[in-house]
């Protein structure tokens, strides 16, 4: 009888958790309507899994395996954002707002080819972000998992920390020579600098950093400052 009830218990605590990822995912797609409910993903350990397994996931990643980058005078590695896509022109981004009108105003659209950072993908190039994938990850956000009461696994997000790294370090090795220089604009701390440094812990290349510890999304002027310390190095 101990077991029947302990199965009980268990399948009714998976239907609350069930009913309350539904509504997280619900209220997620009412800021970001693009977002895919199949590739939410609310925890590390879910992130994980989908890296791991997701037909849609591994898939992007095979893909980018065999990516050629344009050539360009300068490569531009830059955090993703949870406001999804982020085509110039169009997206609701902030950060990618201000990146955008900062390359404009500063006439360097033509010399800097984006690439995003990806906790979920790896790397996206600019030319990807109508189609790519339009996934959550805010489970590799601790504060996120736990103020939504979700299980924050350690171990399975420093697993998703090493697959991302892993992933920028391939992107890398295939194109780095793609560009003429490389840069990287992060906010300290964030996950994007964890990726960006454990991937350079695996291999080292010569990328500037442009680090910031406010929000990419907070300061046009901050952005536009970066992004002009990039040109002239």
């Amino acid at each position: 009888m101990a077991q029947v009830w302990e199965d009980t218990y268990d399948e009714a605590q998976k239907r609350t958790e069930d009913v309350r990822r539904k509504m997280f995912i619900d209220s997620i797609r009412e800021k970001v309507p693009s977002i895919d409910p199949e590739i939410a993903f609310l925890t590390p350990t879910e992130m994980l899994k989908a890296m791991k397994g997701h037909p849609r996931i591994t898939g992007y990643h095979e893909r980018m395996r065999t990516y050629s980058a344009k050539e360009s005078e300068i490569g531009l590695l830059f955090p993703d954002s949870d406001w999804k896509p982020w085509t110039k022109g169009k997206t609701t981004s902030l950060s990618y707002r201000n990146l955008f009108t900062a390359l404009k105003n500063l006439k360097l659209e033509e010399r800097v080819a984006v690439y995003t950072i990806s906790p979920l993908l790896g790397v996206v190039p600019e030319e990807d972000y109508e189609d790519m994938p339009m996934y959550d990850s805010s489970g590799a956000q601790s504060f996120m998992v736990r103020r939504r009461g979700l299980s924050w696994n350690q171990e399975d997000f420093k697993a998703v920390i090493s697959i991302s790294a892993s992933l920028l370090s391939a992107f890398l090795e295939r194109n780095y020579g793609r560009a003429k220089k490389w840069h990287v604009i992060y906010r300290n701390p964030s996950v994007h600098q964890r990726i960006f440094e454990t991937s350079m812990d695996a291999k080292q290349y010569a990328i500037w950093p442009h680090v910031t510890r406010r929000s990419l999304s907070d300061s046009y002027l901050d952005m536009k400052t970066m992004v002009q310390d990039m040109a002239d190095m």
